[in-house]
């Protein structure tokens, strides 16, 4: 009993560490596609204004969000997110593919998840999703801005998970109108999310499975692969990519972050950017210091 309850502690944090160090892993191969295509999110990389619109762009969002659950519009909230979806999932597919078919499979993925929002389904898409997310971010921003950006969000999750509580609403009413913006780990291997949602099959306080925002593993991403496009330091070879130093150190920094944050009580939210932000930005200087890289 003691194994078993030790293995199924074990097993989600395992398998939330791996679809983060996936999603890493996507960015940094998506990213001389990505580049070679001339999208950008922010005309000037260097500026650090960058991060103040991304995070005005971020309380807008949970605004919305927040007055269309209030206002019992969870449809809204649907269609814009599966639209958003949609245009995630097309950047990724972009870089293999032409217009067309890159949309067509796009709309394809959509209708799927659309039509059968099993977790498997929701987590393949969340995988797609964060790396077009991720890799586009990261080369439209230099280090410094994200840097910024990573603090400011890290100390705007505290605040919102654990003062005002809003990113707590936030989250229990996404996951309640089973909008795909989660990575989702069952506790059992018949659990449906399409079917149950976050309860389980016992009591009603037991969820069915361990849940993952995907800005949690976006975020730190953003860094990685800004870290890899515009710093001038050697690469190497992992995972059959060139990685240079600083990102290197962040996604290793992201882990040890995540795994700090697995250690913290789990019978209440608990905010994940202050410990997945704070590994990156640890790991990014320890990495810049090893290679030489100019922080600033």
């Amino acid at each position: 009993m003691f194994f078993e309850t030790r293995l199924g502690r074990i097993v989600p944090i395992v398998a939330m560490t791996l679809f983060v160090m996936l999603v890493q892993v996507l960015s940094l191969a998506l990213m001389p596609s990505l580049s070679a295509s001339e999208y950008r999110v922010f005309e000037n990389p260097e500026s650090a204004a960058n991060s103040v619109i991304y995070i005005l762009l971020i309380l807008a969002f949970t605004l919305f969000v927040l007055m269309a659950l209030k206002l019992k519009k969870g449809w809204v909230v649907s269609g814009v997110i599966f639209l958003a979806v949609i245009s995630g999932v097309y950047y990724v597919l972009f870089a293999f593919l032409s217009p067309l078919p890159a949309f067509a499979l796009s709309f394809g993925v959509v209708l799927l998840l659309y039509m059968f929002p099993e977790w498997y389904v929701i987590d393949l898409v969340g995988l797609l999703v964060c790396a077009g997310v991720s890799a586009l971010f990261g080369i439209s921003m230099e280090p410094l801005p994200v840097l910024l950006l990573l603090t400011m969000l890290a100390v705007y999750d505290a605040i919102s998970v654990y003062k005002t509580r809003h990113m707590v609403t936030l989250a229990k009413g996404v996951m309640e109108i089973k909008a795909p913006l989660l990575f989702i780990v069952p506790r059992r291997i018949d659990y449906s999310f399409r079917k149950k949602g976050m309860k389980g099959s016992g009591s009603d306080d037991e969820r069915g499975a361990y849940f993952l925002g995907l800005g949690d593993a976006i975020i730190p991403t953003v860094l990685v692969v800004s870290a890899n496009w515009f710093l001038s330091v050697p690469h190497y070879g992992l995972f059959g990519l060139g990685v240079n130093g600083p990102a290197l150190g962040a996604m290793l920094g992201t882990y040890l972050g995540f795994l700090v944050l697995s250690m913290t009580p789990r019978d209440k939210p608990q905010a994940g950017l202050p410990f997945l932000n704070g590994g990156a930005i640890l790991g990014f200087v320890m990495g810049s210091l090893i290679s030489g890289a100019a922080l600033f």
